[in-house]
């Protein structure tokens, strides 16, 4: 049984986004053995101004012991992370096709909302995406996907490979498009 540590970015997906993550991971951790919640962390980086928002929120579903918020100005630390993590989950419905390629640079898998902007970016070499439905939907679709990636390390292993090829053959220096 291997450790799985859930990224996520705060304020870049809105409250919205942070309420799906904490919901989601909440509905995931409430429906295992003790034994396996003592795997699971959820990591979310903040710029400080819904820290509140987050603490309460974490509070309110009994997460207290197992959310680590990291503000913004920890790069080590947040690097550390990217480098530890199992996925990044980012429910959000703005443009976070940065946030995915930082993600891929650590071979980090993302979990998103589909959409066309990331149609290019994403595939199920690196990620899993789903429909962007109701926010109870929603939550109970990413909170699918999470158990599903959570009970299938191998699985894991073989998105954060693709991750990191998709980085390295998309978005470095020497890509180049040809079309």
């Amino acid at each position: 049984m291997s450790k799985f540590n859930v990224l996520s970015l705060g304020e870049f997906i809105h409250k919205e986004g942070i309420d799906v993550t904490l919901e989601a991971f909440a509905d995931l951790y409430y429906d295992v053995t003790s034994k396996h919640q003592k795997q699971m962390k959820l990591i979310m980086v903040s710029k400080g101004s819904l820290q509140d928002y987050i603490h309460e929120k974490a509070d309110k579903l009994g997460l207290s012991k197992v959310i680590e918020i990291i503000f913004w100005s920890e790069q080590e630390e947040i690097e550390e992370w990217y480098k530890n993590a199992s996925i990044m989950l980012l429910p959000s419905k703005g443009k976070i096709t940065r946030l995915i390629k930082e993600a891929f640079s650590f071979g980090l898998p993302v979990v998103c909302y589909e959409s066309d902007e990331l149609d290019e970016i994403m595939d199920p070499s690196c990620g899993m995406t789903i429909e962007n439905d109701n926010l109870q939907e929603s939550i109970i679709e990413f909170s699918d996907v999470l158990r599903m990636l959570y009970f299938d390390p191998e699985a894991r292993k073989i998105l954060k490979r693709g991750a990191l090829k998709k980085y390295e053959t998309q978005f470095t220096w020497g890509y180049t498009d040809a079309a």
